[in-house]
């Protein structure tokens, strides 16, 4: 390894194509996801990104002890179905906090229904008001389903800067909403 980079040569040391190796890891590591996100859909991309992010690390010399490969693997996984889970609990409570879920009441009394119209209409007129960054930064976030690393890639910014703007974001479209003008910690987390 030179100046913390593998060479080629190093590289070539592992048994197989770097590749291969990390390969050899993707069926394990969608069982260890299916687990924790009880979606193979789901465990597939956790294998596919902790695999990618392995590699990555390997290229960058950041795994210095190729007997350290599974645990990084292993914990690269873990934080990312952590990540998964925490998002999808994220996306939960907003959807709760502005009223998304009310189809099936809706469906049965048609006053529902019309505060649930006037809701979506009102969520999409408030949206409508946020600058077109804002708005771009909460579409990757929510419809897009996209983590804040692959958002800061996309923009040119790091993961924090994403989670603050974000941050900033809603709590400006809840100010157009007229939902809360003290902080709210459920919206956050």
């Amino acid at each position: 390894m030179e100046g913390g980079r593998y060479s080629e040569a190093d590289l070539s040391a592992l048994p197989g194509p770097e590749t291969a190796q990390l390969e050899s890891f993707r069926d394990r590591l969608r069982i260890f996801a299916a687990r924790r996100t009880r979606d193979w859909a789901a465990a597939e991309d956790v294998a596919q990104e902790a695999i990618g992010r392995a590699l990555e690390a390997m290229r960058a010399g950041r795994i210095e002890n190729l007997a350290a490969l599974p645990s990084f693997l292993f914990k690269t996984a873990l934080r990312l179905c952590f990540r998964r889970t925490r998002s999808a609990g994220r996306e939960a409570r907003a959807l709760q906090k502005f009223g998304a879920g009310d189809e099936a009441e809706a469906a049965e009394n048609p006053l529902t229904a019309l505060l649930s119209a006037e809701r979506r209409s009102s969520l999409r007129r408030a949206f409508e008001r946020l600058e077109p960054d804002e708005r771009r930064l909460l579409e990757m976030t929510y419809r897009d389903e996209l983590d804040s690393e692959e958002i800061g890639r996309r923009l040119g910014l790091s993961a924090g800067a994403v989670r603050v703007r974000r941050h900033r974001a809603i709590r400006r479209l809840a100010d157009l909403l007229g939902v809360t003008k003290q902080p709210d910690r459920a919206l956050e987390e």
